[in-house]
């Protein structure tokens, strides 16, 4: 083999052998001097992976026991307490208000508290609850506050866009006039239903259409009924004193009479007096004295 050749081999070698050298001194000065740093990212990332891994399963759990607890309620004060609770899970908190506000409209509609419960044989266990006026003043305010935020949360959620959140607000207006209505402000309630039409559009034509038909009805409603006086009243026929019909005009009394007078039989006609025996003949020979 050629020196010179050997000689280049060699050098390359060597030169090689410097260059990874110089490489592994730089990479081991690097570590020295920000080691500590990038062992502190890898790790605060590592962390914020797994924080929010156990922050999703949380929420996920948290979901499923809002949506459970939603599915148990029964009454407006625990669909009411499950809005509370929840308040970071928009959509159930919604859903909850609803089911309150809803449950409350049927207590005024109803005017039962509390609805009576019977056993499967029928026999009633728990009374019905009549709703007094302290209770129905309550029932109209929670009833309307339910609605207002139920329709301020799907406002949110769809980004304050109204098209969006459609079907809340359509049923949140329509409750809202059914509690104005039952205060009797027919005036609050029209103004409602006037949103629920303008809301509705052609997008929801039938809507549209059943609260416009609301709106007419209102006026039948707002319109006092003006009741007749006393002396507008008929008069009505007083029977005769001697129990009889009060006249000739009374024609349920002819026809009791014209019944009466066919069911009479006329009496039986007396039976002829029997003819008396004629006498008997003389016998002859005899002589009268």
């Amino acid at each position: 083999m050629d020196p010179k050749t050997d000689k280049k081999r060699l050098s390359q070698v060597q030169t090689q052998d410097l260059t990874e050298s110089r490489l592994n001194d730089d990479f081991v000065y690097w570590l020295k001097k920000n080691g500590t740093n990038t062992l502190l990212v890898v790790l605060i990332a590592l962390c914020a992976f797994l924080g929010f891994n156990f922050w999703q399963r949380k929420n996920l759990e948290k979901t499923s026991v809002a949506w459970s607890e939603l599915g148990q309620a029964t009454l407006p004060e625990a669909f009411e307490q499950i809005a509370k609770d929840h308040a970071d899970i928009p959509q159930a908190a919604m859903m909850a208000l609803l089911s309150a506000a809803d449950l409350r409209l049927r207590q005024l509609q109803s005017g039962v508290l509390v609805a009576e419960v019977r056993d499967a044989q029928g026999t009633v266990t728990t009374p019905a609850v009549a709703l007094d006026d302290a209770g129905r003043k309550v029932a109209q305010d929670a009833a309307e506050e339910d609605y207002s935020k139920a329709a301020d949360i799907a406002l949110k959620l769809a980004g304050n866009n109204s098209n969006n959140a459609a079907i809340v607000l359509l049923q949140s207006y329509f409750g809202r006039a059914a509690v104005a209505e039952s205060r009797g402000n027919f005036d609050g309630a029209k103004q409602w239903l006037t949103k629920a039409e303008t809301e509705a559009g052609t997008a929801w034509a039938p809507i549209a259409k059943l609260a416009k038909s609301r709106i007419d009805g209102l006026v039948a409603l707002a319109t006092p009924m003006q009741l007749p006086k006393n002396a507008d009243l008929p008069v009505k026929a007083q029977p005769a004193a001697n129990g009889g019909p009060a006249g000739a005009t009374d024609l349920f009394q002819q026809v009791i009479q014209e019944q009466q007078k066919a069911g009479e039989t006329p009496a039986p006609a007396p039976a002829p007096a029997p003819a008396p025996a004629p006498a008997p003949a003389p016998a002859p020979g005899s002589t009268g004295g």
